[in-house]
């Protein structure tokens, strides 16, 4: 969302970003447009007697929270918006306060599939949400495909705007790394032979069959082979279960996990293959970087943009969840590099999947909602 306002801002299209909640960007946005924050309460505030007892006959509010939505509104209000631009499925509940009073086009740019769209929406809320778009983005035809068949919006309603990464940035970055340095400071052994993941570390990006790759790859392999992932939080339920398992399997000298770091297009470039073992991916960022670094990247059927975008020439597709057809074709490939996937990966995200392309397409949007 950054990369398109900062779009817009040199286009001088006067923007105005509602903020629904923190979010390390702030400055960032702030820097290109006017920020709202949406009034959200703080939760085990307590409320007073009196005012329960006046909310509860409705005779007065004197609720702080609902006074600064009311003070929001007249503030919208005023700017005299052409459209509202939506950038997830999360704002959903906030669209049917928001379109009480903002009478205008709504574009909704989706970048989840079912699952998370279940998770972060209510069937009420979403179901506001797409009978009130004017026209919805999905990030991937996957995502479009889902919205089309299970939320029931017309395909003229739909179109399709990739994701996508600053090309020139990862390709610099890329340029002046010391592999030799980053595998030491991240201890991933100099000479072994990588495979890597990048991603928070939840279910849905199945951080837990990374790990059973791994313990099925190590029973078949020679010792110098090694993995690692990135953006490992080490804390919380999920990590500790799946860390709990890496012991069990004996595996633990053989996989690293790496906190969240802004050196992962750095570490990318020391992995020798990139898998993808998520269970549901719209269309990975990571991925488009993994590509244009030229690794070989490896992934499941039927789990979003990852097919997508491999098809035939690359990478390398496997069933859903199939990890021993993955570790055979990492053990072959281990003996038998096919640099020539990497190679076409790379080639088709600067020709297709640039940002030049989507935000063109956004714009041609933006000009026939007029």
């Amino acid at each position: 969302m950054l990369n398109i306002m900062q779009y817009f801002q040199k286009k001088q299209m006067p923007m105005h970003l509602l903020l629904l909640g923190e979010g390390a960007l702030e400055n960032d946005f702030a820097k290109i447009c006017p920020i709202s924050k949406y009034p959200q309460a703080i939760s085990n505030t307590p409320i007073n007697f009196p005012n329960k007892v006046l909310n509860k006959f409705g005779l007065k509010d004197n609720n702080p929270i609902q006074k600064a939505r009311e003070d929001l509104k007249i503030k919208l209000l005023s700017q005299n918006f052409d459209c509202i631009y939506t950038n997830t499925i999360a704002t959903a509940w906030v669209m049917p306060e928001l379109l009480s009073y903002l009478k205008i086009p709504v574009i909704t740019h989706i970048h989840e599939l079912e699952f998370s769209i279940q998770l972060y929406s209510s069937a009420e809320n979403r179901d506001f949400l797409f009978s009130h778009t004017t026209k919805l983005i999905a990030c991937s035809q996957a995502v479009a495909d889902n919205i089309i068949q299970n939320h029931h919006l017309s395909e003229d309603k739909v179109e399709v705007i990739h994701s996508f990464v600053n090309n020139e940035e990862v390709l610099n970055r890329a340029a002046v790394t010391n592999h030799i340095e980053i595998r030491k400071k991240y201890q991933i052994p100099e000479n072994a032979f990588v495979i890597g993941g990048c991603g928070n570390a939840e279910w849905r990006k199945g951080l837990d069959i990374f790990a059973l790759l791994a313990k099925n790859l190590l029973h078949n392999l020679d010792v110098d082979i090694h993995f690692a992932w990135v953006g490992v939080r080490k804390e919380g339920d999920y990590y500790e279960q799946v860390l709990f398992d890496v012991k069990k399997m004996g595996i633990e000298n053989k996989v690293t996990l790496i906190e969240p770091t802004p050196e992962a297009i750095e570490l990318i470039t020391c992995f020798d293959i990139f898998v993808i073992v998520s269970r549901e991916d719209p269309f990975p960022l990571v991925m488009l970087e993994s590509a244009l670094l030229e690794r070989t990247i490896f992934g499941f059927e039927k789990t979003g943009g990852c097919s997508e975008f491999i098809e035939q020439d690359a990478g390398q597709l496997f069933p859903y969840l199939d990890i021993p057809a993955m570790s055979k074709a990492v053990s072959e490939y281990k003996q038998n590099p096919k640099t020539h996937l990497g190679k076409r990966a790379k080639d088709k995200v600067l020709t297709q999947y640039s940002f030049e392309n989507s935000i063109l397409k956004i714009e041609k949007l933006l000009e026939n909602l007029s």
